[in-house]
């Protein structure tokens, strides 16, 4: 393939690529991380087709413009991975490439030798081609798949930039200005046209896997307290059932008592705002592997995993003596919550989550008819 048509292919995807960004930078002006990618694109694209016709520029343009579009191209790919992973982007990652190629032009002007500015732009390319896949691969990311196309896209570019380094430096003095029409050139073409293939479907494909992940979790949260709803609670209570049998697990269930009287009295507001330090509460003294879950209305299943039958019910009883000297921001001093809940503790061999929930659910009814504000134990544990 001959180097005007890789020259045309790269400059085409990288301008469609660079469209597609600034499009979905306008859409979601919150995600800034596109227009960085949008803007490291374009520049990418200016550099090539400085590149393409440079036979027809200036000397000082030969020396610098291309190669300086080139740097700044990458570094801004840097801080579009920088942002999308939630790191900081100084702004001196753009001007201590560029300030450092211009100087770096002076004397390869004076001397007439571009391999100095060859060699000093593919060893910037490197780095920050090296620096991108770094914080692609980095822990803040981890679970996206696509980053690892990204990494492998920008591994590849850090490899060709060390490649043209040595390039480089092999030919010294008998390098001439700019860019010779060979086969390596050609070589280097092929490579760059992965390069932003890959890159341009991995970003798009890294923030899809975020955003569907996003919502997924938005589809599991209960809108007002935050916590898991019902959905994600019987998921997990089923994984609990389906995993390997031999250790033991508990299901907590807890109603707020008299909750209709709260809404009565103080309104629904207050009755929100209940819910939601209960919520709050619980949260903060169950462990981190636990799940907590509003079940409807005022109900709030908790799933302990790998727990055993005393330190379920400590976990249950301190949190229904903290809820009963809960302060109330809605009403005085002397209203206090209280709360009724069933445990459940077992196995659950044999049991099916409908199975179960009722056993636990006899439990709490059990707690509310002897007076509430108690914890009461199922009997299939």
């Amino acid at each position: 393939m001959e180097t005007f048509t890789l020259f045309f292919a790269n400059m085409t995807i990288l301008v469609v690529l660079s469209a597609s960004f600034l499009g979905l930078a306008r859409k979601f002006d919150d995600q800034a991380y596109w227009r960085a990618l949008s803007a490291a694109n374009l520049l990418l694209a200016m550099a090539l087709g400085v590149f393409a016709l440079e036979s027809h520029l200036p000397l000082v343009s030969v020396f610098l413009l291309p190669n300086l579009l080139l740097v700044l191209g990458f570094a801004l790919h840097w801080n579009a991975a920088s942002q999308f992973a939630g790191h900081a982007t100084p702004l001196h990652r753009l001007w201590v490439p560029a300030v450092a190629l211009a100087a770096i032009n002076v004397p390869a002007l004076i001397t007439g030798s571009y391999s100095l500015v060859y060699v000093a732009t593919n060893l910037m390319v490197m780095v920050l081609a090296a620096m991108t896949a770094s914080t692609y691969a980095g822990k803040d990311l981890g679970g996206l798949m696509s980053r690892h196309g990204l990494v492998l896209a920008f591994v590849l570019m850090a490899a060709e930039g060390a490649t043209r380094a040595v390039h480089g430096l092999s030919l010294g003095g008998a390098m001439g200005a700019g860019l010779t029409d060979d086969a390596v050139l050609a070589t280097h073409l092929v490579v760059s046209l992965v390069f932003v293939t890959l890159a341009g479907i991995f970003a798009l494909g890294i923030s899809f896997e975020r955003t569907a992940g996003q919502l997924r979790e938005i589809a599991s949260r209960d809108p007002l307290t935050g916590i898991y709803n019902r959905r994600e609670f019987d998921r997990r209570l089923d994984e609990l059932l389906s995993a390997k049998p031999g250790g033991t697990f508990g299901v907590l269930q807890f109603d707020l008592d008299y909750f209709k009287k709260i809404n009565d009295q103080f309104g629904h507001a207050a009755g929100d705002d209940a819910l939601v330090a209960l919520a709050g509460l619980i949260r903060r003294n169950i462990r981190d592997g636990d799940c907590l879950a509003r079940l409807g209305g005022e109900e709030f299943g908790v799933l302990l995993p790998d727990v055993g039958r005393d330190g379920a019910l400590k976990i249950a009883e301190r949190i229904r003596h903290l809820v009963e000297t809960m302060p109330l921001e809605f009403a005085g001093d002397g209203y206090r919550l209280t709360v009724s809940a069933g445990l459940y503790h077992g196995t659950g061999k044999k049991m099916s989550r409908r199975s179960l929930m009722q056993a636990v659910d006899q439990s709490l009814y059990r707690s509310k008819n002897n007076g509430r504000n108690q914890v009461s134990l199922a009997e299939a544990a």
